[in-house]
């Protein structure tokens, strides 16, 4: 038998994720490296450091790549529009900037 559109409508689009081991085996990690009192206490840091890095670059790192693509595509724009003239180059630049703040701004916003 097949559910109805309230039904539907009732469930949830994705379905959370269930760790085995722990709902939270990144922070559990966390805890068992600076509550470990065999270590010193720069290392203890330096191994959390590392642990803290490694998911930040998972996070962050798609972001710094489409950001690092944008800067590269419109840098690459600018050279071939180069071959227009003085006053055409600067207008397309002041453009090019003025469209990206405006875009970024609307980011930060939503």
């Amino acid at each position: 038998m097949e559910a109805t559109a309230d039904e539907q409508l009732a469930q949830p689009l994705l379905q959370p994720r269930h760790c085995s081991s722990s709902t939270e085996p990144v922070s559990s990690e966390l805890e068992e490296v600076l509550s470990n009192t065999e270590l010193s206490s720069f290392r203890r840091i330096g191994t959390a450091t590392l642990i803290e890095l490694g998911i930040l670059f998972r996070l962050a790192g798609p972001a710094v790549v489409v950001y690092f693509l944008n800067s590269v595509t419109s840098l690459s724009a600018q050279i071939f529009r180069g071959h227009l003239g003085n006053l055409e180059l600067a207008a397309s630049a002041l453009g090019n900037h003025g469209i990206q703040t405006f875009a970024y701004g609307l980011m930060v916003i939503n």
